[in-house]
């Protein structure tokens, strides 16, 4: 094996342990997973079938399969975010000085810290998917292939926000306030509370440039409702919004 090899192996070797650490502390705090069992269904019976009585459509179908997609994409920037918290963790308790000293790149790092958090928020979107009857949605083999692409997608976007985001904060007091500070603004002017269209000019410009509108709207094509957007603008968009978090949050940590 060549010297270029047997690095390269190296580094894929500590990606997936730190892949691996991570998973595992998620496996063993059954506060997590209930939380990603409970939110998904609160979410969909009180606020799907609460707004429902109000808004009994939105985007041309019934509010509780129009707002499905948001919830999803809800479960996700908030996992995705909240992934951040494990640098936090690692770096008050010793751990993550151990592995700056490894001899291992800093991109393997990031991209470590990233996989692990994108696998633990897909796990919690797809708890969210499996709880998609409840609202009378029920998705052929094919729509559900999509709609996991896109979640696995969206899933790795936002951790990097989360990665680049903890990567500049040395509180978990702090992180918690500057990531509701981003979360909230992306979930409620992705179209996934109310349609996108006829808004004000001012918040309808803030909608389009907004990444996770068009995840949103994804998850629409891929459900067969009706979006927005063409599925070409929206995978490229949310394409796009992941090679760049992933490159900020390398960028970010580069300073640790």
């Amino acid at each position: 094996m060549t010297e270029r090899a047997t690095t390269i192996s190296h580094e894929l070797d500590a990606v997936l342990a730190l892949t691996w650490r991570d998973l595992r502390r998620f496996s063993r705090d059954r506060g997590q997973i209930l939380g990603a069992l409970a939110r998904p269904v609160l979410w969909l019976l009180f606020m799907g079938k609460g707004l429902r009585t109000a808004v009994p459509q939105a985007g041309g179908i019934d509010y509780q399969h129009f707002v499905f997609a948001g919830a999803v994409a809800m479960t996700v920037l908030f996992s995705g975010m909240f992934q951040g918290v494990t640098m936090i963790w690692d770096r008050e308790f010793g751990f993550l000085k151990e592995v700056l000293v490894a001899p291992v790149s800093r991109a393997t790092i990031v991209a470590g810290k990233t996989l692990a958090g994108a696998a633990v928020t897909f796990v919690q979107g797809l708890a969210t998917v499996v709880f998609a009857p409840i609202v009378g949605i029920w998705p052929s083999p094919g729509e559900l292939a999509a709609l996991l692409g896109v979640i696995a997608l969206l899933s790795l976007a936002v951790t990097g926000l989360g990665v680049a985001v903890a990567s500049r904060m040395r509180t978990f007091e702090g992180f918690g306030v500057i990531s509701n500070f981003v979360v909230l603004p992306l979930y409620f002017l992705s179209g996934g509370v109310f349609p996108v269209t006829g808004l004000p000019g001012w918040m309808a410009l803030l909608v389009r440039i907004n990444p996770t509108t068009y995840a949103v709207d994804l998850m629409r094509h891929a459900l067969g409702q009706p979006a927005v957007f063409s599925a070409g603008l929206d995978t490229g968009v949310l394409g796009a919004f992941t090679v760049a978090m992933g490159g900020l949050a390398l960028a970010l940590f580069q300073r640790e």
